[in-house]
């Protein structure tokens, strides 16, 4: 006779909505084809997943005009951006996209560009936390502003970052804002010995907290934030003003640990017991109704939902 530990499955459902305050929790984005298909991105605040912006072959600097998503602040996995022609720079389309938490990689990669032919610029200019996982910047001939950026201020080393194959930086002439006309207003560091201003492109700075700030994290006059806080806040010492959590993040608060019946989810969030349920019932319908329902009856095990009951688990019925 064996014994399997077991694994929590559910009998009654409840629902709990993905909103926030500001947006949306939204799903993993595969975006490609037509510049159209943005628009799944206008309410969404954090991606949980990942976000894909590629195959656009149609696609003229034009379409792009006008075109922005400021409420995007998270991508709890990775970014990446392939053969998407006409795009010039991000700096519009994604204005606060602050945090990229690289749960779940992309070879390695959290932020990915390759062969993007008409990129000017990253732009990304918000950005101040990649988590987890490298950056990947290659074969994007006219990129520039590359040798203006110093890494090691987002993620925590930068060792197995790969850029490689971009524009030439001497055929660059990057000019950080107010250079032109001979002021300085861009912070400087050295990188491998050259001494240079930090920026993303001619009107925005890299942004870089006090170094007496943990986890670069601090508001935009320089005050440090709660330590809790990933990536900047709207008002320091409050883990309730953060703008994402390194730790978990429950409700609008950031915690270092889920309350009382609350369960961690996708390493990022707390959610209820009826959320789960929810998840795991809603799957499971669709099983019923289609043999090739691609999505997962989610368990709550060690304090989490889970997708899947772990190898030598099995499940059981609960009400509770």
């Amino acid at each position: 006779m064996w014994l399997r530990t077991l694994c929590f499955v559910f009998t009654v459902c409840f629902v709990m909505s993905c909103h926030r305050a500001s947006g949306e929790v939204c799903p993993s984005k595969d975006i490609r084809n037509n510049v159209t298909n943005l628009r799944t991105l206008e309410n969404c605040t954090v991606i949980e997943g990942h976000l894909k912006i590629l195959l656009m072959f149609r696609t003229k600097p034009e379409d792009f005009r006008g075109i922005s998503f400021p409420k995007l602040t998270v991508v709890t996995d990775y970014l990446l951006l392939f053969r998407v022609y006409g795009m010039e720079t991000l700096s519009d389309l994604f204005p606060n996209l602050t945090v990229i938490r690289g749960n779940n990689l992309f070879f390695n990669y959290a932020l990915v560009m390759f062969e993007m032919l008409q990129l000017r610029e990253i732009g990304l200019h918000s950005l101040m936390n990649i988590t987890r996982g490298a950056v990947r910047i290659e074969k994007n001939p006219d990129l520039c502003y590359l040798s203006t950026l110093d890494w090691s201020k987002i993620l925590d080393t930068v060792e197995d970052n790969y850029i490689m194959a971009n524009k030439n930086d001497r055929e660059c002439g990057d000019v950080c804002p107010g250079a032109a006309i001979g002021k300085t207003t861009c912070q400087t560091t050295t990188i491998n010995g050259h001494f240079s201003e930090r920026c993303w492109t001619q009107k925005n700075c890299q942004r870089m907290c006090p170094m007496h700030c943990k986890h670069r994290a601090c508001t935009k006059d320089d005050l440090c934030c709660h330590d809790q806080c990933l990536g900047g806040c709207l008002k320091p010492h409050s883990a309730d003003h953060c703008v994402a959590c390194r730790g978990l993040q429950h409700e609008d608060k950031c915690v270092d640990r889920c309350p009382e019946n609350h369960f961690t989810y996708r390493g990022w969030r707390c959610v209820s017991f009826g959320f789960c349920q929810d998840l795991h019932n809603r799957c499971k319908r669709e099983k019923e109704r289609s043999k090739s329902a691609d999505c997962h009856e989610y368990v709550i095990h060690n304090g989490a939902c889970i997708h899947e009951c772990p190898s030598g688990y099995t499940t059981v019925n609960s009400s509770s």
